[in-house]
């Protein structure tokens, strides 16, 4: 469960240049739910993101995953919940170029607090959920747009998180790729998973179960 209650986020506060990007933001995301987030560009749509994958920090009110309240936590407790509870998709993929497909899809497991027997035999196994095990020996930089996407929502499961965030998913992918890679969010969704997707796509939003709208940093619906 995510509850976010009175969110406020400031860029460069007490400077003469301070923005309020998110004003008392307040929301709950339950377990299991496939949710978009919608809004026009500079709404505060992927600023909310990023405070709910714990990259940005916020200047009021709570944050709670689960029973965690977010704020103030030490970088590292920070870095565990953005390794093992937290997948995160981004547009661009953020994927290593020079390495090949079954390194990036290794990389959490590098770095995770867990002892993981066989990273490699796990790796393989998420590049089969998601029809890339063909590939996992191919440099990244040789891919196409909609593959490495793929790549990068493995990378995003390999260590079974809870939730998986997507900023933008599909936004630089042709119509039939973004089909596919539409259903594998629905399969992330249908074993359990919470998914929140950030889009400008009414298509994209239309296949969520729940739409939430920000605009000018509010919740509007």
């Amino acid at each position: 469960m995510i509850t976010l209650r009175n969110i406020q986020k400031i860029y460069n506060k007490g400077k003469p240049n301070a923005f309020e990007a998110l004003h008392d933001v307040s929301l709950t995301i339950g377990d299991g739910e496939l949710v978009s987030i919608v809004g026009t560009s500079g709404a505060g749509k992927s600023t909310l993101l990023h405070i709910l994958a714990c990259i940005d920090s916020y200047e009021g009110g709570a944050y709670q995953m689960d029973e965690t309240l977010v704020k103030n936590l030490s970088e590292k407790k920070l870095a565990y919940l953005r390794n093992q509870k937290i997948g995160m998709v981004m547009q661009d993929h953020a994927l290593v170029e020079d390495l090949t497909a079954l390194q990036n899809v290794m990389l959490p497991l590098d770095f995770s607090s867990r002892k993981i027997r066989d990273k490699r035999s796990l790796a393989l196994q998420t590049l089969s959920k998601v029809g890339m095990q063909d590939y996992a020996q191919k440099p990244v930089n040789k891919l196409s747009g909609g593959q490495k996407q793929r790549i990068a929502i493995a990378r995003a499961i390999v260590n079974a998180p809870s939730m998986i965030l997507a900023d933008e998913p599909t936004g630089a992918l042709d119509s039939k790729t973004s089909a596919e890679i539409m259903q594998l969010f629905h399969a992330l969704h249908e074993a359990g998973n919470t998914v929140i997707i950030v889009t400008h796509d009414p298509n994209i939003a239309a296949q969520c179960e729940r739409v939430i709208r920000i605009e000018d940093g509010n919740i509007v619906k």
